[in-house]
């Protein structure tokens, strides 16, 4: 039986082409190999969005190339494929193949031609099969998997390189989509987590001018076993009256909200292509608070894109104050080719850049240590993830009074980005527990089970 190992880089999007093509390999009767070096096959799925994301892929290819055995192939799929898939063969000669994101569903046609000597290179957008994501073999954690409801992206933001790298934006059917939930709760799925490059603007390509997200969540809240479905990458101009009317009425929904906003000065989001301003994006943030009782949000801002000013750093770093966000992620601004951004005038010098992402991050911890302290006191259902050992200089233990502790996430919480919750007390993996939050860190959260879940843990 032949055996393939994986290798994925990047986003969560990645991650399910990674899941989809492991499934479909299975399904074909390859062997999935944990260690590299004992694989007959190496798919390394990449990253190409900024710089640091292509030098991680770049790296991990010549590492592979570098340990590849004799008669082992190596095939390198994803962004950077897509982007630079023929130079990278050329350069590397130890690339035995190649897939772009647009054809990673013919993953297992691919590799009969790798094994037949053909250095096949599949860079073309396919159609999005309906139904191709069944089967996938899930690698997050038992009771949270992610749902990719698009591929590719519509918007021109002069800094991304996305739509050249996934195509145009195109929407997954509703009844795909359901079909692929209910398969992942009968499977143990307890969260479900909705992503694509621009969420909100799901249905939009298929005819639903508004509230395509909104049918989306009604549809999938009726899904037994799904306790919570998580929203990430919404964007300002497509987020509808219908969305948050179905994100404050459906109980399973999560009162959480990311939106990448990437700046709020008027000068700096044309300069981008950005919709509209920081004005606005405020009364989206009004509106969510007044509509979502105890919504988290979270953002991201992009800090040095060319043209930007001390006066547009210091509006920005007022309206941080004023959204107080509970969470945002600052970039330095990546010069992409073939991005629109990186022949624009008015390079911000890479000194000044990091000077302002220190001066924006400082506004910004402010801001998340109010909101986080907000949060002491409540009970929060909890999904629990797995269990940790603190170390003895970590100020937690002394406050959980215990060594081995459990961590798990609330629905403000997103994985891998946000932190979570430490406690101590009797539970489990998959578990959902109410903690009532006594103390924060600059990330996490501590608190203790409730009376009634340690009654009737077990």
């Amino acid at each position: 039986m032949p055996s393939v190992s994986f290798v994925s880089l990047g986003c969560a999007k990645n991650l399910v082409d990674t899941e989809v093509m492991i499934a479909k390999l299975g399904a074909a009767g390859y062997e999935l190999a944990p260690d590299a070096g004992e694989a007959d096959t190496v798919v390394i799925n990449t990253c190409a969005f900024i710089d640091p994301a292509k030098a991680e892929s770049t790296e991990t290819i010549l590492e592979h190339a570098q340990r590849k055995t004799p008669g082992q192939q190596l095939v390198v799929a994803g962004c950077l494929a897509q982007r630079y898939g023929e130079q990278l063969q050329a350069l590397i000669p130890e690339i035995d193949g190649v897939v772009g994101t647009g054809a990673y569903a013919s993953i297992v046609e691919l590799l009969d031609d790798v094994q037949a000597g053909r250095k096949p290179v599949r860079l073309d957008f396919e159609a999005e099969p309906e139904h191709d994501f069944l089967p996938r073999l899930i690698t997050t954690p038992r009771a949270t998997a992610y749902l990719k409801v698009a591929e590719g992206c519509d918007h021109p933001c002069t800094f991304c390189i996305i739509p050249k790298l996934r195509g145009a934006f195109r929407s997954r059917s509703i009844e795909s989509l359901v079909a692929e939930a209910r398969a992942l709760a009968g499977a143990g799925t307890k969260e479900l987590i909705l992503i694509a490059q621009d969420t909100s603007m799901y249905g939009r390509d298929r005819g639903a001018r508004r509230g395509g997200l909104a049918q989306l969540l009604r549809e999938l809240h009726e899904i037994d076993g799904i306790e919570w479905i998580r929203l990430l990458y919404l964007y300002p101009a497509t987020v509808d009256r219908e969305l948050i009317d179905a994100m404050a009425e459906l109980p399973k929904v999560c009162k959480y909200m990311d939106m990448p906003l990437q700046h709020a000065h008027p000068d700096v989001l044309r300069a981008m292509l950005r919709p509209s301003n920081g004005e606005r994006y405020l009364e989206i943030i009004d509106d969510f608070r007044e509509r979502v009782a105890g919504i988290t949000m979270r953002s991201t801002f992009i800090v040095g894109f060319p043209g930007e000013t001390e006066e547009h750093v210091r509006y920005l770093e007022e309206w941080i104050g004023r959204a107080e966000l509970d969470r945002v992620g600052f970039f330095e601004y990546s010069a992409e080719e073939g991005t629109p951004g990186a022949e624009l005038p008015g390079k911000v010098p890479a000194r000044e850049r990091r000077r302002r992402l220190v001066r924006l991050r400082e506004a910004q911890r402010l801001a998340s240590e109010r909101a986080r302290s907000r949060r002491l006191g409540t009970t929060v259902r909890v999904l629990v993830e797995e269990q940790r050992t603190l170390r003895a200089s970590d100020p937690f233990r002394a406050a959980l009074g215990a060594r081995t502790v459990w961590f798990g996430r609330s629905q403000g919480e997103a994985p891998g980005v946000d932190g979570g919750i430490y406690f101590a007390g009797e539970t489990e993996p998959g578990a959902f527990v109410d903690v009532t939050l006594d103390g924060h860190g600059p990330f996490d959260f501590f608190g203790h089970l409730t009376v009634a879940e340690l009654t009737n843990v077990g």
